[in-house]
């Protein structure tokens, strides 16, 4: 019996056999590795976050503030409604995750509907200014006395893992003098620092009629600031 001429190569049944076991391998894979990817960016969404969430918390107990003045101007009422993990001139509803249909108040998010007027979180975090305001919050030359702005909070503020900035609604933090918001409505409100998660929608409420769970609704992934203190 001659022996096969292994420079010959493959035949064209073990090119196929091949191929099918290949493919019955990726069929049985992908599903796997798709689910791990997504669990990674679920939690590191969820790390940013709270990240970004607890740099507003050391914030607040620096200033006794919470990042809400556009101004410099801490004491009066017309004050920011959200903030964005996006430079401010790139702050429009355009570049913001839009809410899912038929969630109250979604469009706020995104400042579509009644969100009121945007904040870029790294001018309150980091750089304690804005285009208009020179420094935004007293600040203290040796931290903890006497109180101040004693940033930066954060290195760098992330976009989420599918591209999205981070939006917090801090419309509703305590005794913020947000117009418009009642002591009763900061109570009643649930304050998130939220990814829209992988469907690139808003799926939590943002709405002075509707009370907040201290849960995010749908996909969305965050941390929570400040919970419902009725509750």
């Amino acid at each position: 019996m001659r022996k096969r001429d292994l420079r010959a190569g493959f035949t064209l049944v073990e090119i196929l056999v091949a191929v099918a076991i290949l493919a019955i391998l990726s069929a049985t894979l992908s599903p796997l590795v798709l689910k791990y990817i997504n669990d990674g960016r679920r939690s590191r969404a969820a790390s940013d976050a709270q990240t970004i969430g607890q740099a507003i918390l050391q914030f607040q107990v620096d200033t006794g503030l919470w990042p809400v003045s556009d101004d410099g101007n801490t004491g009066d009422a017309g004050e920011l409604s959200r903030l964005v993990g996006l430079p401010a001139a790139q702050i429009s509803a355009a570049n913001i995750p839009a809410g899912s249909a038929g969630v109250t108040g979604s469009d706020n998010w995104d400042g579509g509907g009644d969100g009121g007027t945007a904040g870029a979180l790294e001018d309150h975090l980091i750089f304690n200014a804005d285009t208009d305001t020179a420094v935004l919050y007293p600040t203290s030359a040796s931290a903890p006395e006497p109180p101040g702005w004693n940033g930066p909070y954060l290195k760098a503020v992330p976009r989420d893992p599918w591209g999205k900035p981070y939006v917090c609604n801090v419309r509703y933090l305590q005794t913020n003098g947000v117009t418009g918001v009642t002591q009763t409505e900061a109570d009643q409100h649930a304050v998130f620092c939220l990814s829209a998660g992988q469907n690139k929608l808003f799926d939590t409420s943002f709405d002075d009629a509707t009370e907040l769970e201290n849960a995010a609704g749908g996909d969305d992934i965050g941390f929570l600031v400040q919970g419902n203190q009725n509750r």
